[in-house]
């Protein structure tokens, strides 16, 4: 029986996290418009199914026990892959200290904005979405209150995906951003164009991937010591890769703040306590400047440009894909500008001229 238009579940496993910010992710997802969220319990000290029982005996949560230890990031992703398909259109993988963020206005009172984002890209196997990196704001204790409301410095979109799937099209999952599709299906970027790797060019005009990956100095201790879900080659944690984080530039970023509304409703069917609207984020802004270029993005952008060069003979490509390179191109040729290489945006652009 195939899934209904829309419906989308989302995916994820955890391992001690603490019940406030599991409550905050569940609420606020649910409140986008995901129909269920499926979380595999990887051997929490306090079991997820007790921390977040009200939801679960409602039936908007499902727990899945799953003590494995080896490669369990990925197991359950396979699992829940098998799971929901048939029964959810969209199946859509995060962490927990990941929140999807819609980028467009909201929709009229009582429509949910996840499926008019999603109905675009339904002829594909998958959507990928690109992070945001959330900064500490300077914070070196975990201070009260939210992650969506303290933690408001944006570093930059990141050249690494998510990936919201439709199950019925994926054959298995590569890593915790990618996944393996059926033969003549793939993901696409919100530009509908293929991504076939964990990494892309940039883009989010409609959704991204708010990763709120260092919080405060004390979380990040916290998340050294849980270790990572899925080892990945030089993917070790230490605190320099949070001091590493306070290096970065920043700029003020509110993006998610107009859909805590539908988290505060999700919240009251719990019974807990909601303490998330913007007039409880902070006001002050970054101290540190504004990123004028996005040398990762440069790279990808770089990178995708060569790579059609030559698949196409070295003319521009056409068809479908010239809208697409036409962006892409005009796009490289502008952050090539802002970071003073005038010789090179020439260049770019006197290619896609002939």
């Amino acid at each position: 029986m195939a899934a209904e238009s829309g419906t989308a579940c989302l995916c994820a496993i955890a391992r001690d996290e603490r019940a406030e910010d599991l409550r905050e992710w569940v609420c606020y997802h649910l409140g986008l418009g995901f129909t269920h969220i499926a979380l595999y319990d990887n051997g929490s000290r306090e079991p997820l199914r007790e921390v977040l029982a009200p939801l679960v005996a409602q039936g908007a949560i499902s727990v899945i026990d799953f003590p494995l230890r080896e490669a369990p990031q990925l197991s359950a992703y396979f699992h829940a892959l098998r799971l929901w398909r048939g029964r959810a259109f969209w199946l859509a993988f995060l962490d927990i200290d990941e929140f999807l963020t819609p980028l467009s206005p909201p929709p009229a009172a009582g429509e949910a904005i996840l499926p008019r984002l999603l109905r675009p890209y339904e002829r594909f196997g998958g959507l990928v979405l690109h992070w945001m990196m959330m900064g500490s704001a300077g914070h070196e204790q975990r201070p009260p209150g939210a992650t969506l409301c303290n933690y408001r410095e944006a570093l930059g979109l990141e050249t690494h995906v998510k990936s919201i799937v439709r199950p019925e099209c994926v054959v298995r999952p590569l890593s915790p951003h990618h996944f393996a599709y059926a033969e003549g299906l793939y993901a696409v970027n919100e530009d509908g164009f293929p991504v076939v790797g964990p990494e892309s060019y940039p883009t989010a005009r409609h959704l991204r991937v708010n990763h709120y990956y260092y919080k405060s100095r004390q979380d990040f201790a916290d998340k050294i010591a849980r270790g990572l879900a899925t080892p990945v080659p030089g993917g070790v944690r230490s605190m320099e890769n949070f001091l590493a984080g306070l290096r970065r530039p920043a700029r003020l970023d509110d993006a998610v703040l107009p859909w805590l509304a539908g988290g505060a409703a999700w919240a009251a069917r719990a019974g807990w306590p909601w303490p998330l609207s913007p007039a409880d984020a902070p006001r002050e802004a970054p101290s540190r400047p504004v990123r004028l270029v996005n040398h990762a993005e440069m790279r990808a952008l770089r990178d995708v440009w060569r790579q059609l060069r030559a698949l196409s003979g070295g003319h521009a490509p056409d068809g479908a894909l010239l809208p697409v390179w036409r962006q892409l191109v005009r796009r490289l040729a502008g952050l090539y500008g802002q970071a003073g290489l005038a010789e090179s945006a020439a260049a770019v652009q006197r290619f896609f001229a002939a």
